[in-house]
């Protein structure tokens, strides 16, 4: 007897013999198609962890736009009341002085070209 036996007595790998079997091969098919569907469609896996990473996204905007508005609503009762913030404002933003101040500006001398 050859050492490892003649064709038919020769143990074949599980997965030929499921093969082989007509049944096991269409159950087999059936089901990496369906788990294929599960996780790749619209409704799979895959799309669900994108949705909860753009949620996840898009909560931390809000927190950070509420920040925003929390200190815009700060610098809106300030600017309000106080007189100083409001001059310090109209300063720095508008480049407004008061009567009889004298304003100097300190312009940065321009590189010279070398011949």
């Amino acid at each position: 007897m050859p050492p490892f036996g003649y064709p038919k007595q020769r143990k074949q790998h599980k997965l030929v013999r499921i093969l082989k079997n007509r049944t096991y091969t269409i159950l087999l098919v059936s089901a990496a198609l369906v788990m294929t569907y599960f996780l790749f469609s619209t409704k799979g896996f895959v799309s669900r962890i994108r949705i909860n990473a753009d949620l996840e996204e898009k909560r931390e905007r809000v927190v950070e736009l509420n920040r925003d508005m929390q200190n815009l609503t700060r610098e809106r009762d300030r600017l309000r009341e106080d007189k100083k913030a409001i001059e310090h404002v109209a300063r720095e933003t508008h480049g407004m002085i008061k009567p009889g101040e004298i304003v100097y500006r300190i312009v940065p001398e321009k590189p010279r070209k070398e011949k």
